[in-house]
């Protein structure tokens, strides 16, 4: 998983250029101590700048700032593998806390809401007590809901509508399934 980078993509995209800190600084309308600044994680460009230092490097927002919304297949995979040993080995609320964390900082990465929201199903007896379980199915229902309306990827919102169904079975929710095929 990538952090957030912009002091390096900012030094790469001004030596590609061929630009000095006191030419990227001009053109920006700031000093020179500033990009200094930015470049050895001082400091961030204000807010304000990063579309004019986006657009002047070509690239995106999160292109500039290093951060990518998606994660890899292989990464998810370990991700997956990792959490999997945790929930085996931790307690339980504080691998949950970790998976909910994860899903924050990729809601859109709908290959790993997956695979979170199918880990929490599998170990949600792991939880101590029934009525914990069943709020661990409802919290991974409600991932496989934002899968399927958001993702797109016809083959994972068909999984993602199984393992919604599987949940709503699981928590007592027949009427759900039933409504959700009569809608389809």
């Amino acid at each position: 998983m990538k952090e957030i980078n912009i002091a390096r993509t900012i030094i790469n995209k001004r030596k590609e250029k061929g630009l000095t800190q006191d030419d990227l600084a001009s053109y920006i309308g700031v000093s020179k101590a500033a990009v200094s600044k930015w470049e050895i994680g001082q400091s961030y460009p204000d807010i304000t700048l990063l579309p004019q230092l986006a657009a002047f490097f070509n690239i995106t927002i999160d292109e500039l700032m290093g951060y990518e919304p998606q994660m890899s297949k292989e990464d998810i995979r370990k991700l997956y593998l990792s959490l999997s040993y945790d929930f085996a080995v931790k307690p339980f609320d504080e691998v949950m806390e970790e998976c909910r964390k994860i899903t924050k900082k990729y809601f859109s990465c709908f290959p790993l809401l997956f695979q979170i929201g199918t880990l929490i199903v599998n170990n949600s007896m792991e939880a101590g007590d029934r009525d914990r379980s069943m709020t661990a199915i409802e919290e991974a229902k409600e991932l496989f809901i934002h899968v399927k309306s958001d993702s797109g990827d016809a083959e994972l919102c068909r999984l993602a509508l199984n393992m919604e169904a599987f949940c709503a079975l699981t928590l007592g929710k027949a009427e759900e399934v039933i409504e959700s095929d009569r809608a389809a």
